[in-house]
C-alpha cells in the first residue's frame, strides 16, 4: 500500500474528516425561465444552504428550482459538511422576458373569489364567488356599488362565479346556487333570478340569448334576451368546462376525453366532433380541458395540463396548439386580432392566426389556485383573480 493511502485510512479510523469544499454552481446565469434550475456540487458536502435575493439561508437540495421574477437576482449558496461549513457563495442571475411587455395597470381589490368578468362600457362587473356579490368597477378604477346575486361560497369549496353584457343588462351565473340573475347596470337593480340547473358555468351571448353550460354534465340552458324564458338543452357526451358562440353554432369544450363539440343552438345535437391532442408532455394533473373563447372564426381552448392553447379553425376544422410561455391557461377571451390568455402567471397575448406570443403581463399571482379568468373589450384586457381578488386592467 501507499504512503498517501496509508494515511488517509489512519486518519479515518482516527476520526479525522476532510473539510467541505466551497460550492459550485451551475446553471443559467441570464435565463427568460421564470424557474430556472440550478445544481450544486461540492466535496465533502452532505447538504447545502440557499436562498434567492437573502442573506438568511435554509436547506436546499442539491438540484434547486424557484420562481423568479423577471429582473436581477443573487443565489448564495453554502456547503455544510460533516465538520462545518463552507463560504457562501453568491451568483448573480437575470430573468428577461423575450417578448414585448403588456401595461397592467394597478390592480382592483373587489374581494376574495373574483369571478369571470363582464365588460359594460365603461364599467366592469365582477361575480365575487366567496360573497353572492356582483361588483361593480368604474371608470375610475374603484368599486362603485355590489349587488347580492347568488350564494356565497367559502373559499376552496371549488366554485366560480361568472357575468355577461347582453341586451341592456348584466348577467350573473350563481355556481353554487344554480341561478342566473339579470342586472340593470344604471341602478344595479335585479331584474329577475332564473333557475339554471345544476353548476352553470360561464356565459357566452349569441343568437339573441345569454347560453350556460353545466360544468362537468351536459345540459346547456338558453335565456332568451327579449323574454327572459329559459329553456334547457342536453347535448350528448358532453363533460361541459366551457362554452362559446361564433359562426351560427353553439361550441361546447368538453373533458375526459379531451374534446370541442360544435353544437346546434337549436336542437342541441352535435354537428362536429373535434378531438383535442396535445402533442406536449403534461406537466401536472389539475384538468385536461378549462375555458373556451370564440373570434375570428377560430375557437380558443385552455389546455391547463400542458401549459396550452388549442385554436381550432371552424371553417376547416384544423387545430393548431401553442405553449403559453409563463404559467398554465385558464381563461380565455379573443378579442383585435388576439387572444388573451389568463394563466397563473398574469396575460399572455397569443397571435390570432398562428397562437404565437406577441406580449406578456406578468402579474402577482403567488398561491393562486389557478382560478384566474380574463374578458377583453373596448382595447383592454380585464383579468380577474380569484385568490387574491383582484381586477386587473391590461393593455398593450
Amino acid at each position: 500500500m501507499s504512503r498517501v493511502f496509508l494515511l488517509i485510512r489512519g486518519l479515518a479510523l482516527l476520526g479525522v474528516v476532510a473539510s467541505v469544499g466551497t460550492p459550485s454552481v451551475a446553471g443559467p446565469r441570464s435565463t427568460t425561465s421564470l424557474q430556472p434550475v440550478y445544481r450544486f456540487h461540492a466535496a465533502h458536502a452532505v447538504s447545502f444552504r440557499c436562498a434567492f435575493d437573502s442573506r438568511t439561508l435554509h436547506f436546499c437540495p442539491s438540484r434547486y428550482s424557484v420562481q423568479l421574477a423577471p429582473g436581477k437576482h443573487t443565489l448564495r449558496v453554502r456547503a455544510v459538511g460533516k465538520r462545518g461549513s463552507s463560504r457562501v457563495v453568491a451568483v448573480k442571475v437575470s430573468v428577461t422576458v423575450p417578448y414585448p411587455a403588456l401595461t397592467a395597470a394597478a390592480p382592483v381589490q373587489v374581494g376574495k373569489g373574483a369571478g369571470v368578468p363582464a365588460v359594460d362600457g365603461s364599467d366592469v362587473w365582477v361575480p365575487v364567488t366567496s360573497t353572492g356579490a356582483l361588483a361593480r368597477v368604474g371608470a375610475t378604477g374603484a368599486v362603485v356599488g355590489t349587488t347580492k346575486v347568488g350564494v356565497a361560497s367559502a373559499s376552496g369549496a371549488g366554485f366560480l362565479d361568472s357575468a355577461t353584457a347582453a341586451g341592456g343588462s348584466v348577467w350573473s351565473a350563481s355556481d353554487a346556487g344554480g341561478t342566473i340573475t339579470r342586472i340593470e347596470p344604471a341602478t344595479g337593480a335585479i331584474i329577475a333570478t332564473i333557475a339554471a340547473g345544476t353548476r352553470p358555468g360561464g356565459l357566452v351571448v349569441g343568437d339573441g340569448a345569454v347560453w350556460a353550460f353545466g360544468f362537468l354534465g351536459d345540459a346547456v340552458t338558453r335565456i332568451d334576451v327579449g323574454t327572459g324564458l329559459a329553456r334547457t338543452l342536453h347535448v350528448s357526451g358532453a363533460v361541459a368546462t366551457g362554452i362559446a358562440y361564433g359562426g351560427g353554432s353553439l361550441w361546447l369544450l368538453t373533458t375526459n376525453p379531451s374534446r370541442i363539440l360544435e353544437v346546434d343552438p337549436s336542437s342541441g345535437a352535435v354537428r362536429r366532433t373535434i378531438a383535442l391532442q396535445a402533442p406536449f408532455t403534461p406537466t401536472a394533473s389539475i384538468i385536461e380541458t378549462w375555458w373556451l373563447a370564440y373570434g375570428d372564426g377560430a375557437v380558443w381552448a385552455t389546455l391547463p395540463n400542458y401549459g396550452a392553447v388549442a385554436r381550432l379553425e371552424t371553417a376547416t376544422g384544423s387545430v393548431v396548439y401553442a405553449r403559453t410561455p409563463y404559467g398554465r391557461p385558464f381563461g380565455v377571451a379573443a378579442g383585435d386580432g388576439s387572444a388573451w390568455v389568463a394563466t397563473d402567471h398574469g396575460v399572455d397575448r397569443l397571435d390570432g392566426v398562428t397562437g404565437k406570443p406577441t406580449g406578456v403581463a406578468l402579474l402577482p399571482t403567488a398561491d393562486a389556485s389557478g382560478f384566474v379568468s380574463i374578458a377583453y373589450a373596448g382595447g383592454a384586457a380585464w383579468f380577474a383573480n380569484y385568490d387574491r381578488g383582484t381586477l386587473t386592467r391590461v393593455s398593450g
